[in-house]
């Protein structure tokens, strides 16, 4: 009896060391997993500056010179004056749209002011350049987020707003984001055509909807909640990301 006894209680504590060794494994992951994402982030970064600093100030420099050319045509060759102007205006219409690749690259403002103006940013950007409204909302207090959460919530909710433009066949969407003292939960809605989602996150269709399994992913990566449900009547997404211990105060 007592053998049998000693027995279990050799597997009851192999049993705790493989759980604590299967949780640090984990969290080694976890840990990893959001240096990735940083890593990436500050590449993001990296190249949002080259954009702006180097092919942006390159193209204020060109759009400066073609100013100038085009008042001096006026004053000794009038008739090169539309030729040259046709040709600032596409320098000045490259110009913004090298601003704004640098800016969804990684939004410096997302650093500067924090989530909730960057988002209000993206909400404009997404209806003038698409004509999709989106209506924001955003509940409690900002000030409990750390820098790694706000970057995945802009994340999820940049690449769900993508997906509204470029599958749903709709005019306007819905994003809501709320702040809790231990988490920020995001959900964005759509009544458009839907779709499979549940195949979608299998990943059945490989050259479709790689975008919403990595959203899935990086909130796993966070130890978050991610959802997502689809219907004829429309789509809703919805994740929790918690707040890293220690980043959360203001």
């Amino acid at each position: 009896m007592t053998s049998i006894s000693e027995q279990i209680a050799r597997i009851s504590a192999e049993n705790a060391r493989l759980l604590e060794r299967l949780a640090e494994t984990e969290r080694r992951f976890h840990r990893i997993s959001r240096g990735v994402l940083r890593v990436q982030e500050e590449e993001r970064g990296r190249i949002s500056r080259d954009l702006h600093d180097g092919i942006g100030q390159s193209l204020t420099a060109l759009k400066i010179q073609l100013e100038l050319l085009e008042q001096e045509a006026s004053r000794v060759h009038a008739a090169l004056v539309p030729q040259i102007a046709a040709v600032r205006e596409l320098a000045d219409g490259c110009l913004t749209e090298v601003r704004e690749m640098a800016r969804l690259l990684r939004p410096q403002m997302l650093d500067d002011l924090g989530l909730v103006p960057t988002l209000r940013w993206l909400a404009r950007t997404v209806e003038k350049r698409t004509g999709v409204a989106v209506a924001l909302e955003v509940l409690g207090d900002e000030g409990g987020a750390d820098r790694d959460a706000e970057t995945l919530v802009f994340r999820i909710i940049q690449e769900a707003l993508t997906n509204v433009v470029r599958h749903a066949n709709v005019a306007s969407a819905q994003v809501t984001v709320e702040h809790l003292p231990r988490s920020i939960l995001v959900a964005v809605e759509d009544n458009g055509k839907g779709f499979n989602a549940d195949a979608i996150l299998a990943g059945k269709d490989e050259e479709r909807g790689f975008g919403v399994r990595a959203m899935r992913d990086r909130v796993q990566s966070f130890s978050g909640r991610f959802q997502l449900q689809s219907s004829p009547r429309g789509t809703l997404l919805e994740a929790e990301i918690p707040l890293e211990r220690g980043k959360a105060g203001p």
